[in-house]
């Protein structure tokens, strides 16, 4: 019963988010956007304030100066196990969500702590 609740869920797995991937496909975000985007909401001009002036990092020492936290953060997609999975879904967007969420603040940058969570840093 148990290997039958570890195929359809995929929970018994273990599934890494390589740091690689994770600033790649930012950096995708970022630079491509599509032409509704950029036509009627300019999201590319939001997205490149955003790139400019908050910093993404993975953890505390690429950070190199003082900071204070000013806000703790989480992304949880909504998904559907069988169409959308999650890993995916963060691998995607939990930089960027991060970093937008960090513009909205007013804040300098971002640190990852998580799969799912966040810090909000303002520089000292």
């Amino acid at each position: 019963m148990v290997l039958v609740g570890c195929v359809v869920f995929s929970s018994c797995s273990v599934n890494y988010m390589y740091t690689s991937t994770l600033r790649e496909n930012y950096e995708n975000k970022i630079n491509k956007t599509s032409l509704i985007g950029r036509v009627v909401f300019k999201r590319d001009k939001m997205k490149k304030d955003t790139y400019d002036h908050v910093g993404v990092f993975l953890n505390e020492q690429e950070v190199g100066r003082d900071f204070e936290v000013v806000a703790y953060g989480s992304f949880t997609p909504l998904i559907f196990p069988v169409i959308f999975p999650e890993r995916p879904r963060l691998e995607k967007r939990l930089l960027w969500k991060a970093a937008r969420n960090a513009r909205k603040l007013g804040a300098d940058g971002a640190i990852i702590d998580s799969k799912n969570d966040f810090r909000v840093i303002k520089y000292k």
